[in-house]
């Protein structure tokens, strides 16, 4: 049962990695090649002339860390068969002739929340989500198309597509669109399974878009040139994953049952079940849910909530605060300590409040929240932390149950994966919360599933249903938290 490695580029919003997968005695292993930083950068950085607060991805940086990390992959095993690549969601590089028009913008740009009404002049949120099913979110793809349509990238380009796409691209020559991470950008008419023509020509993308392409497919042979550069030998594949890292997250998550919810959390908690079918009648939509497509033709019907990024805000805040006045840097792991022995907060924030989308200034944006909900300014760092992370438990919680209510069934468990698996102190509290077992891990979820997807697919043998998460049941530890107090504590 051993195979030959295959490389995962899993690409997140605040850290980057180049993994090796392979299958070793009908088991699972993983090893880390390279990880690197990422992040929003002002546009400025990147562009002569750009708009204050505009904010890009450093791709090319990333393209260097990649290629980095693949030279050390094929120098470890030379036997490499393929390489697959997942990514965030909904952002994009336009290409002319094969060449990138300017820099990939960043979701959290403010463009996007002013093209909102424009496009909903013509394309209010019911249709929309009759078209796409998606949940409402200022950052998906087709508001920033519609922002884009306000500057000239958009009559100059001939093609446009997905950063994992974009990796690809550069990988092979080849333009391809993976659907399930064109499933998160609004373009995709879930009833026909294909780009929507009248939203794509009313976005005057309709002429850009490539061909729709799924997990497991080949999208090209690595170029020569590149191949050389990295070390790789000739032939080798890149092949389609489930590109959206959520969707990678998905297929890789041991549920225990098909009434099991599972929450991916990173910077984003992404909380659903996994469904046969579409959920498209108006209390979805009411409730802000949304339909995306994951791997073998199921749908991740999901709510995109606030993960661990104000606790990665806050953290950041005050160690830039420690680097200006020299005084010691924290770090998550020690707050979270000290948080865990405080009286657990009767006062919860929203996480999921337009105030808390950007970044800068978290602690004093929480601090605020918390006051305006009928708290006392809360004294330490500590206390932030631990309101943070009681918020987060309900919402994950709530949410959980709301998708499992609108799927129509139960729920029996909630499966978190994930880095934000690794927080026993979020994991506890939200079995606590929920009443229902949380099962933790595996942590590297997404580049599980970027690597089974490989394996399967280079595999002559058909695969049987379900032995993705078989094989997963198989590799890893989790942890069981059984819920332990009340749900609520006054």
């Amino acid at each position: 049962m051993d195979t030959a490695p295959v490389a995962a580029i899993d690409l997140g919003a605040t850290s980057g990695r180049v993994m090796l997968g392979q299958l070793v005695e009908g088991k699972v292993e993983l090893s880390l090649v390279h990880r690197f930083a990422n992040g929003a950068v002002p546009l400025s950085t990147l562009e002569d002339g750009a708009d204050a607060g505009a904010l890009a991805w450093d791709i090319d940086q990333l393209w260097r860390e990649i290629r980095h990390g693949l030279r050390m992959a094929f120098a470890q095993h030379p036997d490499i068969a393929s390489i697959g690549v997942d990514s965030w969601a909904v952002d994009y590089a336009l290409l002319k002739n094969g060449q990138r028009l300017g820099q990939v913008r960043h979701y959290r740009d403010p463009r996007n929340e002013l093209a909102v009404p424009a496009l909903e002049a013509s394309f209010d949120r019911k249709d929309l989500f009759t078209r796409n099913g998606l949940q409402f979110l200022p950052f998906n793809t087709v508001y920033q198309l519609e922002a884009e349509r306000q500057e000239s990238r958009l009559a100059q380009a001939d093609t446009l597509l997905l950063v994992p796409d974009y990796i690809n691209y550069l990988l092979t020559g080849v333009a391809r669109s993976e659907w399930t991470n064109v499933s998160t950008t609004g373009l995709l008419n879930l009833k026909s399974e294909t780009w929507d023509a009248e939203l794509s020509e009313h976005l005057q993308v309709a002429n850009l878009l490539a061909p729709l392409i799924r997990p497991g497919e080949v999208v090209g042979t690595l170029r020569g040139s590149l191949a050389k550069e990295l070390g790789a030998h000739a032939g080798v594949q890149v092949l389609a994953v489930a590109s959206h890292d959520t969707a990678s997250a998905v297929a890789a998550t041991p549920l225990t049952s098909a009434k099991s919810a599972y929450i991916s959390c990173g910077t984003w908690g992404l909380v659903g079940v996994e469904l046969g079918s579409p959920v498209l009648e108006p209390r979805a939509q009411e409730a802000g849910f949304t339909n995306e497509l994951g791997l073998d033709e199921t749908v991740r019907f999901l709510k995109n909530v606030t993960g661990t990024f104000l606790l990665s805000e806050a953290i950041r805040e005050w160690n830039e605060q420690a680097e200006a006045d020299g005084s010691d840097s924290v770090s998550l792991e020690q707050l979270l300590a000290q948080a865990q022995q405080l009286a657990v907060s009767t006062t919860l924030i929203d996480p999921q409040a337009d105030s808390f989308l950007a970044p800068g200034g978290m602690p004093e944006r929480i601090s605020r929240s918390v006051i305006e909900t009928g708290g006392k300014r809360p004294e330490s760092r500590a206390e932030i932390i631990r309101i943070v992370i009681e918020s987060l438990a309900e919402s994950f919680a709530s949410h959980s149950f709301q998708a499992a209510k609108l799927g129509g069934f139960v729920l029996d468990a909630i499966h978190l994966v994930g880095g934000g698996s690794q927080g026993s102190l979020l994991c506890q509290r939200t079995a606590d919360r929920a009443g229902i077992p949380v099962i933790a891990g595996p942590v590297e979820c997404t580049a599980l599933g970027n690597v089974l997807v490989q394996l399967r697919a280079m595999d002559s043998r058909t695969w049987a249903a379900g032995e993705i998460r078989e094989r997963v049941r198989n590799s890893v530890d989790w942890v069981s938290y059984q819920p332990q107090l009340a749900k609520y504590l006054v």
